[in-house]
């Protein structure tokens, strides 16, 4: 990848307002491993001409809600704890999580959050060795013989928590499918953008997906409390603005990354 199409976070942030100033500049924050098509790269850089479906959608929801967005990367735990303290404005993809209130706002109708003004919506699935013991149902994961491997800081470890069903955390679904491999773990927990990628590079043979999905949810753009509490209506607009997006964009931006 050629040097002037690499670039860093912080580099971008000031490429992106270096022109006329903005209204407001939005600090955005999301994870540094990999989860195509919504953001490539296990690194703190951003491709600038093809960072993924989720910055797309981001960077033109934030230009139309009159907003210039400055992205970093950093590991996702790191992420959430950034935006509790109120030193990044918005992260995402996050799926909802009550206890993550705590951290951020989500787009709320009622009680519950607002699927309509979702980023995306991706699938757990479980992966396990070929021919190995291990089984699910759609309603219990049977043939286990120790931990399941699921990322740190993901919603999953709280689903399998509430299975009955031990997990083992690791930073990056990589390490997950290296321990299953090895035998290690008798299963692994992924988002299948993840999963299937690892599958498809052929690094992992003995591995395959189990059917049905463990489990679908909507993904949100979070704003910090201190954001939301000062510019409220702001932070509305552009949850707004992201759903518009979404539904005029998305299947042309998911094209894109398919290539």
């Amino acid at each position: 990848m050629g040097y002037g199409k690499l670039l860093s976070a912080a580099l971008i942030g000031v490429l992106w307002t270096s022109g006329a100033p903005a209204a407001e500049v939005l600090r955005v924050a999301y994870e540094d491993k990999a989860q195509p098509p919504y953001y490539l790269d296990d690194s703190t850089m951003m491709d600038a001409d093809r960072p993924g479906v989720s910055i797309e959608l981001v960077r033109a929801a934030a230009k139309e809600a009159g907003i210039e967005a400055e992205f970093v990367r950093m590991p996702w735990v790191r992420c959430l704890k950034s935006l509790q303290k109120g030193d990044i404005d918005a992260t995402f993809n996050a799926s909802f999580k009550e206890d993550r209130m705590e951290f951020g706002v989500y787009p709320m109708v009622g009680a519950k959050p607002d699927s309509a003004r979702r980023i995306a919506t991706l699938t757990y699935s479980l992966y396990r060795l070929k021919d190995g013991p291990v089984s699910w149902n759609g309603k219990a994961i049977a043939g286990l013989d120790g931990p399941v491997g699921a990322q740190s800081g993901y919603s999953i470890v709280e689903d399998l928590g509430r299975m009955g069903v031990k997990t083992e955390e690791a930073q990056a679904s990589t390490t997950n499918f290296k321990k299953l491999a090895s035998k290690r773990i008798p299963a692994v927990a992924a988002q299948d953008v993840n999963g299937d990628a690892l599958l498809a590079t052929g690094e992992f043979p003995n591995v395959e997906k189990v059917n049905p999905p463990l489990v679908t949810k909507d993904y949100f753009v979070m704003f910090s409390h201190q954001f939301y509490d000062g510019k409220r209506a702001l932070a509305e607009k552009l949850w707004t603005k992201l759903a518009e997006v979404r539904e005029r964009d998305g299947a042309k931006l998911y094209a894109k990354y398919s290539r």
